[in-house]
This record gives structure tokens, sequence and C-alpha cells, in this order.
């Protein structure tokens, strides 16, 4: 039986891992990591670690990988898939490492990708420079000259965030001022959003084989910056979208995940933001037909891909509650 890490296993994109996990029609054996004790993901896995906090200045990456490569040799991990954003970078600084002294694989694309992923301004300038439709975007040494090609209302975020704090949506000089004050390292970028235009997608792809292995396009409304309600539709805009991340795709070349946010505009799709990983909506994909992370390790196992039947319809997300009997943990 293969044995998967999840990382983050209390996020909630570890969460969604986990049950995504659980759902294919494959055994494995899922162990986890987190930084936080009060973690539900912790009691969804055979056995859990409390990671030292490699964000905290006096821990050191050597120590992290240390426990890292424990808990991988320990239980003989054959992937290990990342629930946190921030761990991205830090897992590519040790990923030959890992690989050399144990037989996991880091399911995590090389440094490149992840850079231009990760920053807004460079995901905006690869899309242009690669000739593919981008949003208008300027860094704040060039507002005077932006300004007087775009029009209000614009959108103020971070150059390196995976949430919404920190976004702003600014009607005028005055608010887009106030936004620049707040907002840490900022970039600003027109606004895309029209109503039910929003699109969340995700590409598996596997380089070794340059193939891109499945793609799913889902018309999404959002709260609070998640996923509340999803729609996959077969229709022309669907055909459209797909096309597009796929060819962004192939020109990226990512081991495994891109999830894509994006807007259907009159300039065709354009992306705002990729995501270098599995995304919070993979358990959402798997429920319409496609489970992106049994895709993947197949795939890299050499395994016959079955055909996807994609379900249409709509899903709505909802808070559940899970009990944990007193001395369980």
């Amino acid at each position: 039986m293969k044995k998967i890490l999840v990382t983050g296993c209390g996020s909630l994109l570890g969460q969604g891992i986990i049950k995504t996990i659980l759902s294919s029609n494959q055994s494995y054996e899922i162990f986890g990591t987190e930084y936080i004790k009060d973690s539900v993901g912790l009691y969804w896995v055979k056995k859990a670690y409390i990671l030292p906090d490699i964000l905290k200045k006096k821990v050191k990456l050597n120590n992290w990988y240390l426990k890292i490569l424990k808990i991988i040799k320990r239980h003989k991990i054959n992937y290990l898939i990342p629930g946190l954003d921030f761990e991205l970078p830090i897992l590519n600084k040790i990923k030959l490492k890992l690989e050399k002294n144990t037989k996991c694989k880091i399911i995590i694309s090389e440094k490149k990708i992840i850079d231009i992923c990760s920053d807004k301004w460079s995901t905006s300038e690869f899309l242009r420079k690669n000739n593919f439709a981008y949003p208008n975007s300027c860094l704040p040494n060039n507002l005077k000259y932006f300004l007087r090609n775009n029009k209000f209302p614009l959108i103020v975020k971070p150059r390196m965030s995976s949430t919404s704090r920190n976004i702003f949506l600014v009607r005028n000089k005055k608010e887009l001022k106030l936004a620049l004050e707040k907002c840490p390292k900022p970039v600003i970028q027109e606004y895309l959003f029209k109503k039910n235009n929003e699109y969340t997608c995700g590409v598996i792809f596997n380089p070794k084989k340059n193939i891109c292995l499945s793609s799913v396009v889902l018309n999404r409304n959002l709260k609070n910056g998640n996923t509340i309600k999803a729609t996959l539709e077969k229709n022309k805009n669907n055909k459209i979208i797909s096309n597009f991340i796929v060819e962004v795709t192939k020109r990226l070349k990512p081991f495994g995940p891109l999830n894509f946010q994006l807007c259907l505009t009159k300039k065709g799709p354009v992306i705002f933001e990729i995501n270098p990983r599995f995304s919070g909506t993979t358990p959402l994909r798997n429920i319409f037909g496609i489970n992106e992370i049994q895709i993947l390790l197949n795939s890299l196992e050499n395994k016959k891909l079955k055909k996807l039947q994609l379900k249409q319809g709509t899903i709505y997300r909802y808070f559940s509650d899970y009990f944990i009997k007193k001395g369980f943990y």
C-alpha cells in the first residue's frame, strides 16, 4: 500500500487533499504534519506530527528538514503533498536532498515556476511575455502612466499572497492612495469582475510525459476568499477556458497541479492568479468526477488512466462538525 504524507493537514487545503485521497478507489495510508495542535486534520490521518515552526527565526531549515526526513524514513513515505503555501519554497530548497536520501517523491514544481506563480506581478508578466491575455497591471512606481490608460475601479493587492487579506477595490484616487498605504508590496490591476464571470480551474500535468492529464473549469462564487458555490457545465465557455489553461500549463510545465483563478472577459479568459499546488476546490472537482491526486499518482506509476466521466451540476459548500472522543489523541 502506498503511503502519502500531507503537510499542513489541518488547513483547508490539507483537509481537501485528505478527503480526495480517502475518496479514491485505491487504498493509501495517509500521514500528516501540522504546526497547530488544534487542527481537525490531525485526527483524519494514521499518524500526525507537529513540526517546528519554520517561520520563526530561531528554527533552522536543517532542523526542519531532519524532522521531515525522520518521518519519511520511519513510515517509508512514497509521496509528500504540501498543504500550505508558505512551505512551497521551503520544500523546493530541500526537494533534491529529500528525494536523494529517501524513496519519497515530493509533489512540487521547480523553483522558477513557484516564483512566477507566487508573485502576482510576475504572473501577469509571464502571461504578457508569452502572448496570453493578462490583467493590465503596474507597480506603484509606474502608477501615473497606468492611470492614463486604465479607469477606476481598480484592484490593489499584495504581490505575494494566497488569501483575500489586504485586497482593496478602489473607485477613485483617494481610495487608491489609502489602499497603497495599507497594502504590503502592492500590485495594481484592472478590475475584471462582472456577474458570474469568475472561474476556478485546475490542470494536472506530467512533465516527464509532457502531457496534461486532466483539466476542469468551475464557475464559482466566493465568500471571504473561499469558494462557496461551484458549477460545472459543458458549454462553449467551458471549452474555451479549458483549451486556454491547457496552453498556459504546457508553457509553464509544472510537476503535477496548477490551479487557476480567472475571469471570462471580452478579450477571453484572463488569469489573475496561478497556484502551483492542489486547490481548496480539489475535493469539489473529485465530486464532479476528477480525482486529481489519483490521476497524478497513477500517471507517475505508469498505470492506465481511465476515461474521465464528468458530472454536470452545482456544489454548495457548508461547515461541518467533527467529534473527537476524550483521550483519542
